[in-house]
């Protein structure tokens, strides 16, 4: 398995977005069409060779997923289908979705997705949540 590198920063202020309003980004609440996005922004960014610069999921995510649900990795699934597999729903498997991603990272040592208040925050860094001058 590839060294787990952490989500980006601009794509951590992209998924805190879409998190906190999925509708305004895909449409509607649905993983299926976060897991389109996803997939298509991935391959943009290797089109253009900035896979390095724009890391939108983290590598390893897909296997932490079906270690979760499967207990193995030997699987031709992803994990937007493994979690679609239990939870139909789509609107709630996008939930679990983001809930596992970010379970995945804090375990790896980085900071969850958070969700942004634009109100609320408008007076704080995103990255580093300090207040603005």
């Amino acid at each position: 398995m590839n060294k787990i590198i952490d989500v980006t920063l601009g794509e951590r202020k992209l998924l805190s977005s879409i998190k906190r309003r999925p509708p305004m980004y895909l449409g509607k609440t649905s993983l299926t069409n976060f897991s389109h996005m996803a997939g298509g922004y991935s391959y943009a960014m290797q089109v253009v060779g900035q896979t390095e610069q724009h890391n939108i999921l983290p590598d390893g995510l897909n296997d932490y997923v079906a270690m979760k649900y499967l207990g193995h990795t030997k699987t031709a699934y992803d994990c937007y289908s493994l979690i679609l597999q239990r939870e139909p729903d789509e609107e709630k498997a996008f939930y679990i979705f983001f809930d596992i991603l970010d379970e995945f990272l804090i375990e790896h040592g980085f900071k969850p997705i958070p969700v942004w208040d634009d109100e609320r925050d408008k007076n704080r860094d995103f990255f580093t949540g300090e207040k603005l001058v």
